[in-house]
């Protein structure tokens, strides 16, 4: 971990203890307490990857094992769900494609649950506005993919007696990434009570600010598809400097979904990530000024 990193878990906890002493006040704002389970879920992301990045190899073992029993439990939640769904409107190819049986996925190895797990994803992005009403949100979905990629990242490499301490590193990051974006949420969220509420205004104002180093540093990025891992060729991402009049920075994937900038103001940046045929995603970026900083975005077509 960073130094920044230290700051920011400190920071995401002590607006989570604000926020949640407050729940009167968040339950008359839009959105507000789906964001606040958000967070919840990027603070444990977080927790559980500096623990894999303290353990020892049993230890990385039995955290494995708890991620695989978390993405069979995913998985499992969805296809009842979309089962649900699909026997109310008698659609019996959807019913069929989502049934999974959890005696059997419970066994699979990591890399064929993964396989399932990412189908099962897909399936209910297909078919996500049908099935909110079934408890399945964009909100789900992004955990669903998180707990994915977390415990695809800590599959230990062949022949590698331990988790592999590079994709655990990427994997916070990550973590960091979702946690910001949860909190800029809240940012603009907050403005609507700015004058009624001053004083939890102003307390979160307070627990949000965070000193940034003022150097420069390199940012190494990749983005891929979220269902096959491949890098995108041809995606546009554009960087604009929080509270800077100055142009985005925007820059274009290369053929295996690389880029990298050499030289960049460290700070807080909203990135936005687009190319036909994905979903655009629009994220907060909190760049430190110790060391590279390396971002991969995975993209879901839609």
């Amino acid at each position: 971990m960073t130094s920044l990193q230290i700051k920011k878990l400190k920071m995401y906890m002590a607006l989570r203890v604000l926020l949640g002493a407050n729940l009167a006040i968040l339950e008359k704002l839009p959105n507000a307490t789906v964001l606040l389970t958000a967070l919840d879920n990027a603070i444990a992301d977080i927790q559980s990857n500096i623990a894999l990045q303290q353990a020892s190899g049993n230890e990385q073992k039995e955290q494995l094992e708890k991620l695989h029993d978390k993405v069979v439990q995913d998985a499992m939640d969805a296809s009842r769900k979309t089962g649900a769904y699909a026997d109310a409107v008698d659609n019996k190819a959807l019913l069929k494609d989502s049934q999974l049986a959890e005696s059997k996925i419970s066994r699979l190895k990591d890399i064929e649950l993964i396989q399932i797990a990412k189908g099962m994803y897909n399936l209910v992005n297909t078919n996500l506005e049908q099935l909110s009403a079934y408890g399945l949100t964009a909100n789900t979905q992004t955990a669903f993919l998180s707990d994915i990629t977390l415990f695809e990242a800590f599959i230990p490499q062949q022949g590698n007696a331990g988790l592999d301490k590079k994709n655990i590193t990427k994997a916070l990051n990550e973590n960091y990434i979702t946690a910001d974006k949860v909190v800029s949420h809240f940012d603009k969220l907050l403005e609507i009570v700015r004058l009624t509420e001053p004083k939890f205004y102003a307390d979160y104002k307070a627990l949000r600010r965070i000193e940034m180093p003022t150097d420069v540093m390199q940012l190494v990025a990749k983005i891929t598809d979220a269902a096959t891992g491949a890098g995108i060729p041809n995606v546009t991402v554009s960087l604009q400097l929080n509270g800077s009049s100055a142009d985005p920075i925007v820059k274009q994937t290369a053929e295996k979904g690389g880029f990298q900038i050499k030289s960049l103001e460290n700070g807080i940046y909203t990135v936005t990530v687009e190319k036909i045929g994905y979903l655009t995603q629009t994220l907060t970026l909190t760049l430190p000024g110790d060391e590279q900083y390396s971002m991969e975005v995975k993209m879901v077509k839609g």
